[in-house]
């Protein structure tokens, strides 16, 4: 490994757990088995073929999957629900989105919110997490009366990456290691730095007539 991968490395690691460890979040909020419904397939980060590039990726992510919305094609929804959920699916897209180049820009000591949107979006503004997040945001005028501004968006994306520092750390530091991580062994990773999942509330059971 050259010197400018072992000084890039990090960085990319650090970006890549942060989708990972977002990807686990949002899905969290969505469903109640992390196992059952996996919030990813894989995690991996690999060092430069000798041009000095780093990269990585997370697999297998997708909250929203509709795309390519315009004025004369608008989204058909079944009810207000549907369209209540595919709103949400979009917004956890887009923080999905953010939270790699956040997730680099904590890394490199951009702690305050405002600071780290600023240097996530200077550093990434041409990149694929930026495109997929503008144009998912572009989207939301079909999805919902009014967009969440930006910077809320920005800001829930800046919380969630300084809530879950450690599960972050944690995830980086295994795969500067290992490189490629499986989603059952991700999680392993970062389930210690979450909070409990909450339990299941059985079912209510009526007493039977004698």
């Amino acid at each position: 490994m050259n010197v400018a991968s072992q000084y890039l490395l990090p960085s990319v690691a650090h970006h890549e757990a942060g989708h990972a460890v977002a990807a686990i979040v949002l899905h969290r909020q969505m469903f109640d088995d992390d196992r059952e419904l996996p919030a990813f397939s894989s995690v991996s980060i690999y060092p430069d073929a000798g041009d000095g590039e780093c990269g990585g990726f997370v697999e297998g992510t997708v909250f929203y999957s509709a795309q390519g919305f315009t004025s004369e094609l608008k989204p058909i929804f079944e009810n207000d629900m549907d369209r209540h959920f595919q709103r949400d699916e979009a917004i956890q897209e887009i923080v999905a989105c953010l939270a790699g180049p956040f997730a680099e820009s904590a890394f490199e000591g951009y702690l305050d919110p405002r600071d780290m949107a600023m240097n996530a979006s200077d550093g990434n503004e041409g990149s694929s997490d930026y495109a997929d997040a503008k144009r998912i945001y572009g989207e939301l005028r079909f999805l919902m009366p009014r967009r969440p501004r930006w910077r809320r968006i920005e800001d829930r994306t800046a919380r969630l990456v300084l809530d879950h520092w450690s599960a972050i750390e944690a995830l980086a530091a295994h795969l500067l290691v290992k490189r490629d991580l499986q989603f059952d062994e991700a999680l392993t990773i970062v389930a210690p730095h979450l909070p409990p999942m909450p339990a299941a509330t059985p079912p209510e059971r009526h007493p039977q007539p004698a």
